[in-house]
């Protein structure tokens, strides 16, 4: 009897056993309704971390689009500045060559304009020689400048004589004494020239003079 008794207490005692632990094990699980949130949560946080960062890389990437550009402007600049200069002075030099050459050329047009009567090979020699030294300074782009009949320009020719010809028109070249000459769009050196101007007629005053 006493053996049922103490069986009973015993089997009491385990049943007690049982459901506490089924209740702590409860009470540790965590609800499976509980788990979607925490994921969404876990979720908008590494989306705010990957906007924010690529925010910040293309924030970047524009920073330095531009330094490129304003880069790559002043590199282009600085080219064209160079080139211009590189230009300029290639382009002063041969103007200064070419101007020293001028007299020369002059001298062998003289040279050949007095020895016209002279057919030997002097004469020859000093034609081909000009025309050597004329073919040479044609390629640097040197052109002559003959305004006779032409115009007085200001810009091209310089007045050293008054040419008074009621049969010309006024204002006209009439004679040129010294050729200019243009290398490419400058002027080397200016036409010597004479200009056409109106007769004096004072045939009012003579006629007065008369008359007194």
């Amino acid at each position: 009897m006493n053996d049922e008794k103490n069986f009973s207490a015993d089997a009491d005692s385990l049943a007690d056993e049982i459901e506490i632990e089924f209740v702590d094990e409860e009470k540790s699980l965590t609800p499976v309704d509980q788990e979607p949130d925490l994921l969404e949560a876990a979720d908008a946080v590494t989306d705010d971390s990957v906007s924010e960062e690529v925010d910040h890389l293309k924030e970047e990437l524009d920073h330095v689009r531009d330094i490129y550009i304003r880069k790559l402007a002043e590199f282009d600049n600085f080219r064209k500045r160079v080139e211009r200069e590189r230009e300029e002075g290639q382009r002063a030099a041969t103007e200064e060559l070419v101007r020293n050459l001028l007299p020369v050329l002059d001298n062998f047009e003289r040279a050949l304009e007095h020895a016209e009567d002279d057919s030997g090979g002097f004469h020859q020699g000093v034609e081909m020689i000009a025309k050597q030294l004329w073919d040479v300074l044609e390629r640097t782009g040197l052109a002559v400048v003959d305004p006779l009949g032409q115009p007085f320009d200001p810009e091209l020719h310089e007045a050293v004589q008054r040419v008074e010809d009621s049969e010309l028109v006024s204002g006209t070249v009439a004679s040129v004494m010294l050729k200019g000459f243009t290398l490419g769009d400058r002027l080397v050196r200016p036409a010597m020239v004479g200009v056409v101007v109106a007769p004096e007629t004072g045939g009012e005053d003579n006629h007065g003079e008369g008359l007194s």
